[in-house]
């Protein structure tokens, strides 16, 4: 498919989730068995999309998804897991989809649920705040794409937003059972898990004098993360297949995937954006003195400022890998911009909708249809 087919096909799925989700959020207390229907066609339809997409639509697909399904199809569970180098859940989730369908883009379709069913949760956790539409057409905007080609690390940052926000509610085996999806599908959410406990050491009660300490730690530790990472891969606290991935963004070799060399015009608008995709929702929080958990203020801004340290140190935007952990809090930040504008007629709710929907809008339609990030600006059928 052509990009202008691909962005009318994306479009028309990111409004017909949006539009049930609404409904689903008014009918949810009212008429439950609506509300459970809106649901259901708000999480199957973007699911669907993603599981009728071809192999080459995202850049991992046949890196490792195609290659783990068709090895879970073909084998028991035991050789599965004998045979294959793949994060435990994922692999468990290719396993037992192949019990259900030969076709791998059964496999793309479980995957995407994987994901989009806890940010479904998570909108609907926050909607007291933030009406749920909002949420999703964040996510739709921001990262759904991007959950095309970073499949294993995309349903690992979800279920750690997820661990945070049981941690919240004071539910620890919740929390618990989050954490350990997250890891098995992905090493890396242990630094999720570092990037919400840095939160809130900073925001806690310690005094100043500790806090810089901490500061300072931190600053020593990302200054020598090369010598740090190869030491734990030396005494294999780290798997070897992360080999390659930190390589790649310690060794300066110009021919590495994602290796920027000279002024990048793609790259400084993504950074660009990505900084404005913060500055504004908390410009506009202050501006009205919300009340809004710290922590969700703060941790896009870790994100970015780790992405932005990699990015200039490096020279590769690798970093997004990790920063995608602190990058979902978005989701629950970028809403809040509308409250900041009074809304007391339709014509005011439809004007700062369509502003918000816009203004993500025209990232999505720049940094994936145009600039073609995450390989999925050309949809192709199965």
């Amino acid at each position: 498919m052509s990009i202008s087919a691909s962005t009318i096909l994306y479009l028309t799925v990111f409004t017909l989730t949006c539009l049930f989700t609404y409904k689903a959020d008014k009918k949810i207390d009212t008429k439950k068995r609506q509300g459970i229907f809106y649901s259901f066609l708000a999480i199957f339809i973007p699911s669907l999309l993603a599981g009728m997409r071809a192999d080459t639509v995202g850049r991992d697909v046949l890196m490792y998804a195609i290659r783990t399904f068709d090895l879970a199809n073909t084998s028991t569970l035991a050789e599965t897991f004998e045979l294959t180098t793949e994060p435990f859940g994922y692999t468990l989730l290719a396993y037992i989809t192949s019990l259900f369908a030969d076709d791998a883009g059964a496999f793309l379709f479980t995957s995407e649920v994987m994901v989009i069913a806890p940010i479904y949760l998570i909108a609907y956790k926050y909607r007291a705040t933030t009406p749920m539409w909002q949420t999703m057409c964040a996510y739709m905007f921001l990262f759904y794409n991007n959950s095309f080609n970073v499949m294993k690390q995309s349903v690992s940052a979800v279920f750690v937003m997820l661990f945070y926000i049981y941690m919240k509610e004071k539910k620890p085996r919740k929390m618990v059972a989050c954490f350990l999806v997250a890891f098995s599908f992905h090493f890396s959410a242990v630094f999720g898990l570092v990037f919400i406990f840095v939160s809130m050491f900073l925001n806690g009660k310690s005094n100043k004098e500790t806090k810089i300490t901490f500061v300072v730690v931190c600053l020593l530790v990302i200054l020598n993360l090369k010598h740090i990472c190869r030491l734990l891969l030396a005494l294999s606290l780290m798997p070897e297949k992360y080999a390659k991935n930190i390589e790649a963004v310690f060794s300066m070799d110009t021919t590495v995937y994602l290796r920027i060399v000279g002024f990048n015009t793609h790259v400084f608008f993504d950074w660009a954006y990505r900084l404005m995709l913060i500055i504004i929702p908390l410009y506009c929080i202050r501006k009205t003195k919300l009340e809004v958990d710290v922590h969700v203020k703060f941790l896009p801004v870790l994100g970015f400022i780790f992405y932005t340290y990699v990015l200039l140190f490096f020279k590769t935007i690798y970093g997004i890998r990790i920063s995608l952990y602190c990058d979902m809090f978005t989701l629950l930040l970028i809403p809040l911009i509308t409250k900041t504008f009074r809304r007391r007629k339709i014509e005011d709710k439809l004007r700062v909708n369509a502003g918000y929907i816009a203004f993500m809008g025209a990232y999505w339609f720049v940094w994936v249809m145009i600039y073609g990030w995450s390989g999925s600006n050309h949809y192709i059928f199965r």
